[in-house]
This record gives C-alpha cells, structure tokens and sequence, in this order.
C-alpha cells in the first residue's frame, strides 16, 4: 500500500536509535553519585540497640528489644536474605501466649481491647526488602544519601523531641488559633523559642546540621509553630490552598441549581466556585472536606499500651471519627489525612486543580504548562500526549514509586532511626526507673536529653496523659514486672493512632520523601515565574477555614464549614522574610511555588503531629525526593528530538533548569552545571 510519507528515523534504523538513547541513559545514571551514607553510629555506642528501630520485635518489660532477634533482623536486611526474615519472631510467627507459656521471643500481652474478647495479632515489618530493588528509571536507591540523623545527646534532638511534644497538646486546637497565640498555644511557643536550636546564632560546626538550622528559622512568633525549611511553608496560613479550594466550573450551560439556592448538600451543584471545595476530575468530584478523628484521643499513653505496640501487638482500625466530614482545620485532621491517604493523593488533587481553568467561561487559566516545553511556545500544538494533562498526571505517580524505593533503602539498610515514641519512653523510664536503663553510658545520654526538654512541657505531657484513660479503647490488663511510671512523670509521647508509629524505621520518611518527589514534578511542569523571573503569585483568593467544633461558627456546620477569605493584610510574613510588608506585598510574597512547598511540608508535618516522625525526616527527605523526580525528569527531556526545558526553585532556594537540546539532557544549578548536585546530602 502507497502513502505519503512514513517516520523518520523507522524500522531498523529507529531500532538501532532506540538502543543508542537507551544507553545513553545507563551512562547518565552512573554519574549521578556513589550515595555514600553514613549512620550516626548510635547503634554501636550503646549497648542494647535501644537507640535503633526495634517495632515488631520482641522486648522485655523494660522496652529492650531481644538482641538476637535484632540481630538476626540487621543481617537479614543488609544481605538480603529473604528467608532469614521469614525465621523472625515477628507477625504470624508470633501469638498471644499466657503468662507462663511467655518467652523472651514471645512475651505477654499487657493490654486488651474494649468490647473484644480475643487477643490481637501481630504486624508484620512493612517491605523491609525493598530498599535492594533497581529500577531502569531515574537515579538508582544506592545512588543517593542522607545525612547521618541527630545524636541522641544534642541541641537538635532536644528540639525535635520538644516540637513533637508541643504539636500532641496543640493536636486538637485549630491552626488559626495557633498563629494567634490562643490558649496552650502562647506557652507551647514561649518554651520552644526558648530552646538553643530555635535562637538566633546557634552554634554548630556540622555541615549537615547547619544547612537544617539555616533553613528551619528561628521561633520568635506563634506563627513560626511547625512550619517548614522553604519560604513559602513559612508565609500565611500553615495549611496550602492546594488542600482547600475548589475548582470554578461557572457555565452558561448549567441550568437551574445554583449556588444561591442552598441546596442541602452543595456538592451536589454541578456549578460552582473555588470557596465550595470540589475538585473536578473530569465529571466526578473530590471534595476537599475530610473525615477527621474525634479530638482528644490519643493512644500509647500507658506503658502497657506502649509496650504490647513496641512487640507488634496490632491496634490497628481502633480510630474513631468525627461525625460529618470537614475541612482540614486542625492537626489532627491533617494527622487523619496522612494516616488513611493513597500515598500521592495531594499532589494528584493539586494538579487536578492546576489543570481546571481558573475561569471556565472565558477559558483562562491561572497555572500554565512551564514555558520551557514544545507547546507552551507553539503557535499551533496543543498538548496532550506528552507535556499536557495525561503526561503530568502519570508523571505525579511515577516518581513516587521511585522515591520510596530510595528512601526505604535509606531507612533499612542504612540508618535504623528508633521512633519518636520510643524516644519518649526512655525519657519517661529514665524519669521513673534509671536503673532499669542498664547501659550506663545509655542513661547518662537519656538524662542528657532529657534536662533540654523545657520541664513545662513534660509536665504539660504528664496532665495530658492522666486524661487519656476514659478515651482510649487499650485497656491495660497486667502490669505484673512493669516499670512503675507515677501520674507526673509520665512523659510517653501521646499518639495519634492507636498502633503508633508504622513497622518500618523513621529515617527517612516515606510520606516526605514522596512529598518532595511529587511537588518537584509539579513545580517543574508548571510554569513558576513571569517574564521577569519573579515568581509568580497565587492566581486565586486565599482562603481559611472557618469551623470549629460545637460552635457552628460559620453557620454551616453541616456541611463541615466554609472557607471564608484570608485578607491581604492578615497574611502572616515572619520578619526574617520581609520586616513590615504592606498588604500588597503580603498577597504578592504567597505564590504558586509557595503553596507547593507548603503543600510538600504540610503532608511531611502531618507524620510528625501524629508523632510518627521527626523534623530531620521532613527536612532530608523532601530533598531526597526532589532528586529522586530531577533524575527522573532529565531522563525523560533527553528522549525527546527537539530542545525543552523545565524551571524551578529547589527546596534550599536554587534556580534549577533541566534542559534538553534534542538527545543530551543536563541539570543546571545557578546557572552552571553542578556535577556534585545529587550526591550533596550523602555522608
């Protein structure tokens, strides 16, 4: 059959094409670094592995794990050895035994469950061999490193602790109340901007620890409470639009329904506006408003329930939830969402919110593809296929497989960072019974911390915690051998979720890692800056939620609240960022870039208001993740036969380009090449 023309290069010779771009691909993933990592060397310094993840495992009374299970686990990880993790006392290996069939492989159960006559089973430890996999795409998990974590015994671990320990008081107070200093709120800053790490001019000589000091900021202000290592997580309301607004579907089309006529469920309009919280996909809707747990129930707040959860005992689904669903106006409704969430989702809903219109009717859109791509510039192609809506949409999913795999190598092979709770509970040990902390230089370390923790806040802890009883459904049973932990020292770190932290180790975070993948992707494809290279602003109105709970305070709390706007003049700008902004530079300093940062640390902080993770898992892993997506990214551009670009500013404040001229691809950082870009965060 004749035709007109047929592609070029095709057949054999786009075969042979094919290949070469293939190769060239292998080459490039080989310079990307050696991920040389370094462990803190906590593991080895003290006897016990006390200072290392134990969860699932079994411990004695006294929290320690049985050191040959440990053991057998470490071997089991670094070699890779599949069947070694099989022989483990963990999960289905494990049952419920009386008190005198009890084994220091299989200990007792101290607690039971309100309303459940039968024992619980056993977590399995979650892909723990993950971290050995390859891939063809993107840098290689072994090709990356993070720094080595904080020692138990300094200024930043203290910090970490006490940030934890003040977001579980404030988990049920809403952000607004926060900035403005409300109640708990006031003394939780007063006691943290008081501690070394969060003045001005702390010193350090480790390069690692200064990058996080110079990033992190200082407390001087209830506004600066948990917030994140880039400006725009620092700027206006803690929480991202990209978690609040809605798309705009105005249509001439729409009949009948509208806004003003107060449907009993709104949601059900097929015509609304960017307050009302819907995300379009498609014809289906996301609504921005979410199930949320009851305020007040924190769990593992007895050494009984702590304990059974360290042995891997599963409290699993024992949540209980508000009502009606609402927007996320709390920590512990961001605390909900990254407990139940599809690992992308954020960052799936914010391009979905990227890619609707801003004004349906005329067609204008407030987020552009990045001006660098083949059809931003075309007077003739739109784009579709690749560098248009589908081609973003797989790209946010992509990249997160890959950055789990690089960081659950980090998090297994390489540091075996103990969980915050964990942490907590040597404090608490060391508070009630030093001696049961049987290495002596352990407990010196312990008592170390445990002095930099501002004393207010431990006792505001130990109130907390004497309140925790009529709400939790673990119930201890047996406290036969247990360590006597008296009402006004008991420091254990309340949880968020009854089974506490998840069975793999903190450092670093899966969620962060993710985050900074995903939020890369997009800060790439999108267009960041004008024409003049200042970074664009938020194209919508900015937006609170107004609700709080009981009050019916917005008037509409059946349908979880409204988002009332955020004036110019009241959004919130730390001083170290600009010294007395007018409102109009307030509004210009909240910009796309921002909230997507914001958005990036938002899910990243949400682990650690649960209590499952620390701000050092935040801060490296997001930067783990956006060089998971930059590898990823620079693959991609060098496969396409014509000249594109991508712009943006990384999470430590760097003009970052990935440019392809047709088949050879490089990162570009401040304006020159950087060979040692990906391989900065390695030991």
């Amino acid at each position: 059959m004749s035709t007109l023309g047929t592609p070029k290069p095709d057949c054999q010779a786009r075969e042979r094409s094919a290949s070469e771009r293939r190769g060239a691909l292998g080459n490039l993933a080989s310079g990307r670094g050696d991920g040389v990592t370094m462990a803190n060397g906590e593991e080895t310094a003290y006897g016990g592995f006390s200072l290392n993840y134990t969860k699932a495992l079994p411990h004695d009374a006294n929290g320690n794990v049985h050191a040959p299970s440990y053991q057998a686990m470490v071997s089991a990880l670094t070699m890779n050895d599949g069947g070694a993790l099989e022989s483990l006392p963990v999960g289905s290996n494990r049952s419920a035994p009386s008190a005198s069939a009890a084994t220091d492989i299989n200990p007792r159960q101290y607690t039971t469950i309100q309303g459940e006559s039968n024992p619980r089973g056993y977590r399995k430890l979650t892909s723990p061999l993950t971290g050995h996999a390859y891939d063809t795409e993107g840098a290689d998990a072994g090709s990356l490193g993070i720094s080595a974590v904080p020692l138990i015994k300094s200024d930043e671990f203290a910090a970490e602790m006490s940030e934890l320990y003040g977001m579980a008081l404030l988990r049920d107070m809403p952000f607004t109340d926060i900035a403005d200093g409300v109640g708990a709120a006031a003394q939780v800053t007063t006691e943290l901007s008081g501690m070394p790490f969060f003045q001005t001019d702390y010193p350090t000589n480790d390069m690692a620890t200064r990058r996080r000091y110079n990033t992190r900021g200082t407390i001087t202000n209830n506004a600066d409470l948990f917030r994140g290592s880039t400006n725009g997580s620092k700027i206006g309301h803690w929480m991202s639009q990209y978690l609040l607004v809605g798309s705009d579907t105005r249509s001439k089309d729409v009949q009948g329904n509208s806004p003003s006529q107060n449907p009993s469920y709104r949601g059900i309009n097929a015509d609304v506006r960017h307050a009302h919280g819907f995300i379009y996909m498609g014809t289906q809707v996301i609504d921005q408003r979410c199930t949320v747990a009851k305020p007040g129930a924190d769990y593992l707040t007895t050494w009984a329930s702590w304990l059974d959860a360290q042995n891997g005992v599963d409290f699993n689904n024992l949540d209980t939830f508000n009502r009606r669903r609402r927007y996320l106006t709390t920590p512990r409704d961001i605390a909900t969402y990254v407990h139940f969430d599809a690992l992308y989702q954020a960052y799936h809903v914010a391009c979905l919110l990227m890619l609707h219109p801003v004004h349906p009717i005329t067609g204008a859109r407030g987020f552009q593809f990045d001006r660098g791509m083949p059809e931003s510039r075309s007077r003739t192609r739109s784009a579709f296929a690749s560098f248009g809506g589908p081609h973003i949409l797989t790209l946010v999913t992509e990249v997160a497989t890959r950055a789990l795999k690089a960081v659950w190598r980090q998090k297994w092979m390489h540091h075996r960072r103990l969980r915050p709770e964990v942490a907590a509970a040597l404090i608490t040990l060391h508070a009630n019974a030093p001696m049961r902390i049987t290495d002596t230089e352990l407990r010196d370390a312990i008592g170390t911390l445990a002095a930099k923790i501002p004393q207010p806040l431990l006792a505001q802890i130990a109130t907390h915690n004497q309140g925790q009883t009529n709400n939790d459904k673990i119930l201890d049973s047996v406290s036969t051998g247990l360590p006597s932990i008296a009402a006004n020292k008991n420091f254990l770190l309340p949880m968020a979720f009854p089974e506490g932290s998840p069975t793999h180790p903190a450092y670093g975070a899966g969620h962060a890692t993710v985050a900074g993948a995903c939020v890369t992707a997009l800060k790439a494809f999108f267009e960041m800056f004008d024409d003049s290279g200042k970074e664009l602003m938020w194209p919508l109105q900015l937006y609170v939620p107004d609700w709080q709970q009981g009050t019916g305070a917005s008037g509409n709390e059946e349908e979880g609240g409204e988002l009332v706007p955020l004036a110019d003049g009241d959004i919130y700008v730390p001083d170290a960022i600009a010294a007395n902004p007018s409102a109009s530079q307030r509004r210009e300093l909240v910009t796309i870039q921002g909230e997507l940062n914001k958005l990036a640390m938002n899910i990243s902080n949400a682990r650690n208001i649960a209590g499952v993770h620390y701000y050092t898992d935040y801060y490296e892993s997001i930067r783990l993740g956006e060089r998971i997506a930059v590898s990823i990214l620079e693959e991609h551009l060098s496969l396409y036969e014509e000249p594109v670009s991508m712009s943006f500013t990384s999470y430590d404040g760097e003009q970052i380009r990935i440019a392809s001229n047709g088949g050879t691809s490089r990162v570009i950082v401040d304006g020159s090449t950087s060979a040692d870009w990906y391989d900065r965060y390695a030991s």
